[in-house]
C-alpha cells in the first residue's frame, strides 16, 4: 500500500481537564477582527499553552499569524485548538468588516 490507496484513520482522543486544581483558563473573549494585523495574544504574556480559536461571523474568514508567518485561515463558523509554545505574538486579520474571534487560552 502507499498514501494514496491506505485508508487513513484519524481518531484521536485526549482531554484537557480545566478545574481550580488543575489547568487554567488563563485568558479568553471576543475580540472584532480588522484589515491589519492585531496582536490578540502577546508571546511576553504567555508560555505553553494551549489555544481556543472560533470565527463565529458566518461569512468572512480571518486569517491567523504566529509573529509574521500565516499559520492559518478560519473560514466563517469554524475553530482550531492547537498547542502554543509562545514564542510568537498571534494576530489576526479579516479581509473586511469586522468578523468576530473568540478565544481562550489554556495553561499547559
Amino acid at each position: 500500500g502507499d498514501v494514496t490507496s491506505d485508508e487513513i484513520n484519524f481518531t484521536v482522543t485526549d482531554s484537557l481537564t480545566v478545574s481550580s486544581t488543575g489547568k487554567k483558563i488563563i485568558s479568553n473573549g471576543r475580540i472584532a477582527t480588522s484589515n491589519s494585523a492585531t496582536t490578540f495574544l502577546a508571546a511576553a504574556d504567555y508560555g505553553k499553552s494551549y489555544v481556543y480559536l472560533r470565527n463565529i461571523d458566518t461569512s468572512i474568514d480571518i486569517t491567523i499569524t504566529a509573529g509574521t508567518q500565516a499559520i492559518m485561515t478560519l473560514s466563517a463558523e469554524e475553530f482550531a485548538f492547537f498547542p502554543w509554545d509562545g514564542s510568537a505574538d498571534l494576530k489576526d486579520t479579516s479581509a473586511n468588516s469586522t468578523p468576530v474571534l473568540e478565544y481562550a487560552v489554556f495553561e499547559a
